[in-house]
């Protein structure tokens, strides 16, 4: 009788564990999430993914790579994603065009793409009359040479579209331009030939050459029926920046694993990026956002009018970021 009530009472204990167990489950919300590029920008969903923040803040986040800023824009508009890694341009671009995807957390504030120089150039002034070479005109990469060189005051700069990073790092080397903006780990090639990183993604900080490059973008309408899940996903990546900070050893090993990236060099370049381009305070600026829409419109990739006319509280939305500060989420994790 005794070992029949034994083997029933661990019956019980194996059907309440895994009814617990199925309970947990079901509690994780599916989220699908694109991002790009494939490189040091993904660190903190990469980290996210890996460490297990995602399911800590009980979310079951299908993660994958999308290509471009623009596809991941459409991706959401159409319903196939909830939540992309990205911003810059297509924040302002896809609200104008009538579409409601915005960033509802900003990782970087300034620019951080790094500008590299001949050897024989020491001074941003000594790029008068020269040539920068930028993966394309309109780009991220256009954008950041020209406030910098608009900061420095330095004009009769003829900016060439190279067609991408691989592209402007053939042209500087063969001398065909005097600068161009150059992305880690890419970069680390032209250091050690001997050209010159005459602005890099910390000096960007400093100067405070603002500009929201990435961050989380979400449908606007998606985003208000689901503010739990996206505040959720916010804490996972903002985990995954303290770690990143923590723990080096295994925020390489992640980035290596999504990207492929095993040399030593080129990971160690891309952490010290990223340590530089990120932080810790994920609300989108104002500031820059305005002086992003500014700079469309300055360059003609928006109509001025147009965008003159819409509400700048229209390209983002901060309460997600902001109602999380309220709780002490971010003072309690950087504490």
């Amino acid at each position: 009788m005794g070992h029949s009530l034994m083997k029933l009472a661990i019956a019980l204990v194996f059907v309440f564990v895994s009814t617990a167990t199925l309970s947990a489950a079901e509690k994780l919300d599916k989220v699908r999430f694109t991002y790009a590029p494939l490189s040091a920008s993904g660190f903190l969903w990469f980290i996210a993914k890996d460490a297990g923040y995602f399911e800590k803040n009980r979310l079951d986040v299908d993660m994958y790579f999308e290509g471009a800023s623009p596809i991941m824009v459409q991706s959401i508009l159409a319903g196939e994603n909830q939540l992309a890694g990205g911003l810059g341009p297509t924040a302002v671009t896809n609200v104008l065009q009538g579409g409601d995807v915005i960033p509802v957390a900003c990782i970087t504030h300034t620019f951080t793409t790094p500008m590299y120089v001949q050897p024989s150039i020491t001074s941003l002034q000594q790029l008068r009359g020269k040539k920068v070479g930028v993966s394309r005109i309109g780009a991220v990469s256009h954008l950041t040479a020209d406030s910098i060189l608009r900061r420095a005051r330095v004009g009769d700069v003829t900016i060439i579209q190279t067609g991408g990073i691989p592209e402007s790092m053939a042209a500087i080397m063969t001398g065909n331009v005097e600068g161009a903006m150059v992305n880690p780990p890419n970069n680390i090639i032209l250091r050690e030939k001997g050209f010159r990183e005459i602005v890099g993604a910390k000096q960007l900080k400093e100067l405070n050459l603002r500009f929201p490059e990435n961050g989380v973008m979400a449908k606007r309408t998606w985003a208000e029926k689901n503010p739990d899940v996206v505040k959720r996903f916010i804490r996972s990546i903002a985990e995954g920046l303290k770690r990143m900070h923590d723990d080096k050893e295994f925020a390489l090993k992640t980035l290596s694993k999504y990207t492929k990236v095993t040399d030593a060099k080129s990971l160690d370049e891309s952490y010290r990026w990223g340590i530089d381009s990120f932080f810790k305070d994920f609300k989108t600026p104002p500031e820059a956002m305005q002086l992003m829409v500014d700079q469309l419109a300055t360059s003609r990739m928006i109509d001025a009018n147009v965008a003159q006319k819409t509400p700048l509280k229209a390209f983002y939305e901060n309460r997600y970021v902001e109602e999380l500060e309220r709780e002490g989420f971010f003072k309690k994790l950087w504490q």
